[in-house]
């Protein structure tokens, strides 16, 4: 999936600019009960973000009073974020969101503001991915050996059981050379069967939920 498949477009989110002041900042994001607020120049580049937090900081940096925000521009708030492409990848957004309430996403051009992605569209993306509203039987298996073909291996294991799989995830262990596997499928009569076909297989059931 692509950033574009997931992005809320410039033009449906509100943007303040580095001259604005920091006190016209502050009533907009308490008018949109936002935490945070994109930072765009007069030629539609992004510049970073601001919020309650930063401009807070930057009165204490800079020594100044809150009767004094009506004067202050929202450039000495700004935080500077490497926004990331439009062609960029969804997964490339992740490591964005635990440090950020938004991921900024830039045009082709590098710096011309196309938009974000929300957290919440992202949470949305991984609870379908996972299939976590989706009812079924979870089991979670472990692979001591990242070989080749093991995805090939458990969908044979479940083959002859004429179920649908919900979801395959395969992820690392924390160890150098063991994996996780993540295998969803619908509710079926064959639960223990599933089970006894992958460890006779080779796999480590760690655990069943359904």
């Amino acid at each position: 999936m692509f950033i574009k498949n997931c992005l809320t477009p410039a033009q449906q989110i509100k943007t303040v600019t580095p001259d604005m002041s920091l006190q016209s900042c502050l009533n907009l994001l308490e008018q949109y009960q936002l935490d945070s607020i994109p930072v765009v120049d007069e030629k539609g580049g992004f510049v970073g973000i601001t919020g309650y937090s930063y401009i807070f900081k930057a009165l204490i940096t800079e020594g100044k009073e809150k009767s004094e925000l009506d004067h202050l521009p929202i450039s000495i708030s700004v935080h500077p974020m490497k926004p990331l492409s439009i062609n960029a990848t969804f997964e490339q957004t992740l490591p964005v969101t635990v440090r950020y309430p938004f991921v900024p996403i830039v045009d082709e051009d590098g710096s011309t503001f196309a938009g974000i992605v929300k957290i919440s569209h992202i949470e949305a993306i991984l609870e379908d991915t996972y299939g976590l509203e989706v009812p079924g039987v979870r089991f979670l298996l472990g692979v001591l050996l990242d070989s080749p073909h093991i995805l090939s291996q458990v969908i044979e294991c479940i083959k002859p059981f004429d179920i649908n799989i919900i979801n395959l995830v395969t992820f690392d262990a924390g160890e150098r050379a063991a994996r996780r596997i993540i295998l969803k499928v619908n509710h079926s009569p064959y639960t223990q069967q599933i089970r006894q076909a992958l460890e006779e297989k080779g796999f480590r059931v760690l655990d069943v939920r359904e």
